[in-house]
C-alpha cells in the first residue's frame, strides 16, 4: 500500500502527469483529432510552465505555513518534544556510512535548541524506507554534534500518520500528551492534524522562514522556468495531497 501510494503521487503530479497529456496528443494526432490532440499538447505545456516557476513555489508554500506564534515560555510548558524524520542519504564523511540530508538537517538543530532550553524529554521518529532507522541516526547525530540525549528512538514510521500513531503508542504510557513536534513548515499543518487525531495537543515549532515579507517583492526571474523550482512545487503539491488525504 506504502509504494502504490507513492506511485499514484507520481503518475498525476508534474512532470508525469505533463508526459501524459503529451503522449495523449502524440495518440489524438495519429487518430486525427487535432483539436483534442493541440488542446492536450497546449495543457501539458503550461502545467510545466507553472509549476516551474519559482512564483509558484513562493505562493503554494505560503498557503501551507501557519505561524506559530509561540514563546520559549509555551514551550516549556509541553511535556516532551517530537522531531520527525526526513530523510537520510548515503555518506562519505568518517562518522557514518549513512547520514541525515539537508531537510531534516534544519529539524534536528532546532530539536537541540529546544531541548537545551526546555530540558524536556526528546522523541524522535522515523524509518527509511528501507527500513533503516532513520530516529536512530538522527539520535547518534543529536549526540554527536549537539551533545543532546534521545529519551525515546521509534523506528519504524514510514509515514507522517504512522509517526502519530507509533509516537502516542510510546508517549501515552508515561501520560504525555502535550507534544512539541518539530517539522519544516510546509509540513507542519499535515504532522500537526494527524497528532491531534491521535489525542495530542500539539505546540507546532516549524522550521523555516514563515510566511514570506510583502516588501520582498517580485522581479523577472520570479516568472522564469527553473529546474530547482519545479522539484520544489512537486514537494509542496505533494504535501497539499497528503493534507487533503487526510482531512
Amino acid at each position: 500500500m506504502f509504494g502504490l501510494t507513492k506511485l499514484i503521487t507520481v503518475v498525476i503530479l508534474p512532470p508525469f502527469n505533463v508526459l501524459i497529456l503529451w503522449l495523449l496528443s502524440l495518440l489524438f494526432s495519429v487518430l486525427h483529432y487535432k483539436k483534442l490532440s493541440r488542446l492536450c499538447a497546449l495543457l501539458g505545456l503550461t502545467i510545466l510552465y507553472i509549476f516551474s516557476l519559482p512564483y509558484t513555489s513562493h505562493k503554494i508554500e505560503d498557503s501551507l505555513v501557519i505561524e506559530d506564534k509561540l514563546s520559549l515560555a509555551d514551550y516549556q510548558q509541553a511535556q516532551a518534544i517530537v522531531l520527525l524524520g526526513g530523510g537520510l542519504r548515503d555518506s562519505k564523511e568518517l562518522y557514518d556510512k549513512l547520514t541525515v540530508s539537508a531537510i531534516p538537517l534544519e529539524r534536528v538543530r532546532y530539536a537541540a535548541y529546544l531541548q537545551k532550553q526546555t530540558q524536556l524529554p526528546l522523541l524522535i521518529t522515523g524509518s527509511s524506507p528501507k527500513g533503516i532507522s532513520e530516529a536512530q541516526i538522527m539520535a547518534n547525530e543529536l549526540n554527536a554534534f549537539f551533545s543532546v540525549p534521545t529519551t525515546w528512538v521509534e523506528g519504524k514510521a514510514r509515514t507522517t500518520k504512522e509517526n502519530a500513531l507509533f509516537s502516542r503508542e510510546i508517549l501515552e504510557k508515561e501520560g504525555i500528551k502535550r507534544v512539541i513536534v518539530v517539522t519544516n513548515q510546509w509540513h507542519m499543518q499535515r504532522a500537526k492534524l494527524l497528532f491531534e487525531q491521535q489525542g495530542f495537543e500539539v505546540l507546532p515549532a516549524s522550521v523555516g522562514h514563515g510566511i514570506s515579507p510583502q516588501s520582498y517583492g517580485l522581479n523577472v526571474m520570479y516568472f522564469i522556468p527553473q529546474a530547482g523550482a519545479l522539484n520544489k512545487n512537486m514537494l509542496l503539491l505533494k504535501e497539499w495531497l497528503g493534507y487533503w488525504k487526510e482531512k
